[in-house]
């Protein structure tokens, strides 16, 4: 079993591909080699995609379906979202209407293991696996700031991610996705704008 203790970066840049560019977020671990996070794959009219690759982690992928999908979304939110690691699917909760971080926070479960992710502000996210058995939790902590150089905006963020315990390949994969995922709503401003949304989008449909 491989572990990763070691603060690492992630700088921003552009994954291209026959006819397109996807932008996203590439760093190595000292521990498990090369990491990448690209999105959004456009799946079709109404789905959209972010994915995890690395050398020593498995791949992840995140999909958001549904109306609420456009062609303008930069990267997917977590309304109906889907996750998965390779083709196991990882359950997912959360009280949308919670008052604190930790109330709002993203509940998953992937095998035996259970993880909460949490927003910190809106640059600024924690994820973490709880302890189970003789296996001790680990927290993964992941920030977006500007790098150094005269770049334009996006192009010179960067995300500094740093680990308190011993992080396996699956809990690397899974921190890190959270990178290409619109988590806004778990923010007190996120969560209140998505209440409003939520209810003007009733009102419409009931008419």
């Amino acid at each position: 079993m491989q572990f990763a203790t070691t603060a690492f970066q992630m700088d921003y840049y552009h994954h291209k591909v026959p006819d397109a560019a996807f932008p996203g977020w590439r760093g190595s671990s000292p521990e498990l080699g090369d990491v990448w996070v690209s999105y959004p794959y456009q799946l079709g009219p109404e789905a959209i995609r972010s994915v995890v690759r690395g050398e020593n982690i498995p791949t992840v992928l995140y999909d958001a379906k549904g109306a609420h999908v456009t062609s303008v979304m930069s990267m997917p939110t977590l309304n109906f979202g889907t996750l998965k690691v390779g083709e196991e699917e990882v359950a997912m909760s959360r009280n949308r209407l919670g008052l604190s971080q930790r109330g709002r926070a993203l509940h998953m479960t992937y095998r035996t293991d259970t993880y909460m992710l949490w927003a910190i502000d809106t640059n600024y996210y924690a994820f973490a696996r709880k302890p189970s058995g003789e296996r001790t939790g680990v927290t993964i902590e992941v920030r977006q700031h500007a790098g150094k150089g005269r770049l334009p905006l996006m192009r010179n963020q960067c995300r500094t991610v740093t680990i308190d315990g011993h992080a396996e390949p699956t809990d690397l994969a899974l921190a890190v996705m959270f990178s290409g995922v619109d988590c806004s709503t778990l923010t007190p401003g996120g969560a209140v704008k998505a209440l409003f949304a939520r209810g003007r989008d009733l009102i419409v449909e009931n008419g």
